[in-house]
């Protein structure tokens, strides 16, 4: 095999798993997946997972950023849970195997920081996972999940 071949083979692995990692999953809301890409691969100080999201799943959403920016997301993907949204009285999350395939991941200890917002006194014993509940395709609201954080 050479050289060429190779980097070719390797660059189709990449980009299969990339895209892969990047899609929003069938149904999944802006909000859960910009939290879910966040956790993954931290903020670079702008929109790209917003922007990606409406690419891939409401290419008709052309005011997102502008709407975003309204609610206090003017610069980056981080500030919608700065400033837009937080989490619901009680998010659907589990712990059940199923979790790993359709939600976030939250490890122990940022289950016991998050206590309030699940609705638990005490912290779970295992992983726990934060699923979306889902939103029509082509919408950019966010599911049940979030609140929005109401700027005075």
């Amino acid at each position: 095999m050479d050289k060429n071949t190779l980097d070719s083979d390797v660059r189709t692995i990449i980009d299969g798993a990339s895209a892969r990692l990047l899609a929003p999953r069938p149904g999944e809301c802006l909000v859960c997946y910009v939290f879910r890409q966040l956790g993954e691969f931290g903020c670079n100080g702008t929109h790209r997972f917003a922007e990606g999201y409406r690419d891939r799943t409401a290419p008709r959403a052309t005011a997102l950023l502008e709407r975003l920016g309204s609610m206090g997301a003017c610069c980056c993907d981080c500030e919608m849970f700065l400033n837009a949204f937080t989490l619901a009285h009680k998010p659907w999350i589990t712990s059940m195997p199923f979790g790993e395939l359709i939600g976030t991941r939250f490890d122990r200890d940022e289950a016991v920081d998050l206590r309030g917002a699940f609705g638990i006194d005490e912290p779970p014993s295992s992983t726990v996972y934060l699923c979306c509940r889902l939103v029509r395709r082509g919408s950019t609201q966010p599911c049940g999940n979030w609140s929005r954080i109401r700027r005075r």
